[in-house]
């Protein structure tokens, strides 16, 4: 990741001083409803409390996203390599991103309402200590209905929409991958791992394996390994070579 979209030790305290208030907060207020008055029209307070809070904690988190958006369009970084793609390309590759986030997604939001409804319901049957199953049932339970609209809202509504786009162009930054029809991020990229050069029949793509590092609570690393693809165009597919020389060569030798 350039350097230049790396928050500093005093923006990531204010950023997490504000964060944590909004957070608590709405974790306090759901879970009281939920224990002492669960009325629908205080959870419906809660909820939209909460989709506010949630959005501002999204503003906020999203700074360097849009610092790397306005360096693009005044043409402040340049590209590592830019694809345009013919309409059935372009169709397929956002379709199988789609139905990525798509299944990703579901799943999630699945999951954790399901927990949140076995736990309100525990919640309600046991006699003693159902207070805390209570507030972490309802506090669940919102949280899967603020999943689901904000994955659908910010990361597959776009792709829907880019589907039928005319600028079927894609560019590859230092810190991730854009779609340039509405500067829409695909990719966001933390540490560059590996690049590599993947044929398979008549199609060429180049794989880019990101790491994401961290340390567990014991102390030991915990690193996420993920990884994207992003098909070369035919057009191109005789230059493969050379692009992926630039790509590999500008994403993992240069500081």
């Amino acid at each position: 990741m350039d350097r230049n979209y790396i928050d500093s030790t005093l923006i990531t305290f204010v950023k997490v001083f504000i964060i944590i208030p909004l957070g608590t907060t709405y974790f306090a207020l759901t879970g009281y409803i939920g224990v002492k008055n669960p009325r629908i029209d205080y959870f419906i307070f809660a909820f939209f409390y909460g989709l506010f809070s949630s959005l501002l904690i999204k503003y906020i988190i999203d700074s360097n996203k849009r610092r790397f958006i306005y360096d693009i369009k005044h043409k402040k970084t340049k590209p590592i390599l830019s694809f345009k793609y013919t309409k059935s390309e372009w169709v397929l590759f956002i379709q199988e991103n789609l139905t990525k986030r798509k299944k990703k997604h579901a799943i999630v939001v699945l999951c954790i309402f399901l927990v949140s409804i076995s736990l309100i319901y525990w919640g309600h049957t046991l006699k003693n200590d159902s207070e805390f199953t209570l507030a972490i049932g309802y506090n669940l339970l919102m949280i899967s209905l603020f999943w689901g609209i904000f994955s659908y809202q910010f990361l597959i509504f776009p792709l829907k929409h880019a589907l039928d786009c005319h600028a079927r162009e894609v560019q590859c930054f230092k810190y991730g991958i854009i779609l340039i029809n509405e500067h829409y991020i695909i990719k966001t990229f933390s540490y560059v791992k590996n690049v590599s050069l993947n044929k398979n029949y008549n199609k060429h793509s180049i794989c880019f394996t990101d790491e994401t590092r961290g340390t567990s609570i014991e102390g030991y690393d915990a690193n996420r390994i993920m990884t994207f693809t992003l098909p070369i165009p035919k057009e191109q597919k005789e230059n493969s070579k050379k692009i992926y020389a630039a790509v590999f060569r500008t994403l993992l030798t240069s500081k």
